[in-house]
């Protein structure tokens, strides 16, 4: 049974994809990280932290690019908050919280490339 760390660990991996999806639809980049990456700095709050502090200009990215992009980001941004009711893990995961991180930003990221045809398959 997961405890609430890992439950937050997994949180932390959903908020994750949204940024990554995000960052995406404003800006070419095409392909979503290599959840390997992700064992490297071991740390959510790390993890996240870049796509939070490009969150405005991602979000205005995509507006310039309109349509469908937009659409989407508009989606993805107002969902943003949800990932965030509960504090960032800010420590070294163990193998456990690694796994539920990396199985929150695959089943976020699944999630919305189902919903969204914008998204790279």
């Amino acid at each position: 049974m997961p405890t609430e760390t890992t439950n937050g660990h997994r949180t932390a991996g959903k908020l994750r994809a949204a940024l990554w999806v995000l960052r995406h639809l404003g800006t070419p980049e095409a392909k979503a990280p290599d959840v390997q990456r992700f064992r490297r700095k071991k740390v959510p709050v790390e993890l996240v932290g870049d796509g939070l502090r490009t969150l405005a200009r991602d979000l205005l990215l995509a507006r310039s690019r309109g349509g469908e992009r937009w659409r989407a980001a508009v989606e993805v941004f107002r969902e943003i908050p949800d990932f965030l009711q509960a504090a960032l893990p800010g420590s070294t995961m163990d193998p456990a919280e690694e796994a539920a991180f990396i199985a929150g930003f695959q089943e976020q990221l699944t999630h919305y490339k189902e919903r969204f045809d914008v998204l790279p398959r």
